[in-house]
């Protein structure tokens, strides 16, 4: 699962570029307007779920979405398809269920110090003598359900590794870069269907200092009305 901080984003000027002829994930394009914008690494971009040979079929991308429809999942239950357009191309990702990133059945625990002297009955795991020890606290089930690896179609070498819990987010190796993306905002599944930003970069971005933009960041109705 690949977790990616929102620290990258540079102070930007949204251009949003539509065009008559609905091509899947073109709706919206970024121009950065800082000294990076002249190095093409960030783009904000809008993805979309289509089918196989790459035609729209809506904004809905994570897997927890409330009104996921049959029609975003291919006739093979087992492979998702994405556009994702971004400097100046489109990468159409083939996914498939990452079956053995994740064991079934595994949780995630919230752990926190809490000595309790003198009570044996407490759940405390002390793996370390003289330590102070560590109780349990949380639990819940850990999502199997949204890791996807795959490639993007008809480029030959390609990888991409994706999670969609939560918009798309991972990475996207192609033949000429690796690319990151993640959602500009977290915690919006359910407010999909008009579209939802992602930041793209390069990997190369991840070495540059992390440059704050979010009070020059302006959306200038980047959402298409697919009718």
């Amino acid at each position: 699962m690949v977790l990616l901080s929102l620290w990258l984003i540079a102070a930007a000027l949204v251009q949003v570029r539509t065009s008559a002829d609905g091509q899947a994930g073109n709706e919206e394009m970024v121009q950065i307007d800082s000294p990076l914008k002249r190095k093409k690494e960030y783009e904000l971009v809008t993805p979309v779920s289509t089918n196989r040979e790459g035609h729209y079929l809506s904004h809905i991308l994570s897997a927890s979405h409330k009104k996921r429809s049959t029609r975003d999942v291919s006739s093979n239950s087992e492979q998702l398809f994405f556009n994702i357009t971004a400097f100046g191309r489109d990468f159409h990702l083939r996914l498939k269920p990452n079956t053995q990133l994740i064991a079934p059945g595994a949780v995630v625990e919230w752990h926190e110090t809490s000595p309790v002297p003198g009570n044996t009955s407490s759940p405390v795991n002390d793996h370390q003598p003289g330590s102070a020890p560590e109780r349990i606290w949380k639990t819940e089930p850990l999502q199997t359900n949204c890791a996807y690896v795959g490639d993007i179609m008809d480029i030959p070498g390609t990888s991409v590794a994706i999670n969609n819990c939560d918009g798309l987010a991972g990475m996207i190796k192609s033949d000429d870069d690796e690319y990151f993306i993640e959602p500009l905002e977290r915690g919006k599944q359910m407010e999909e269907e008009k579209g939802r930003i992602h930041i793209v970069y390069k990997r190369s971005a991840v070495e540059q200092a992390p440059v704050d933009m979010s009070r020059d960041f302006y959306d200038r109705g980047g959402h298409l009305d697919w009718a």
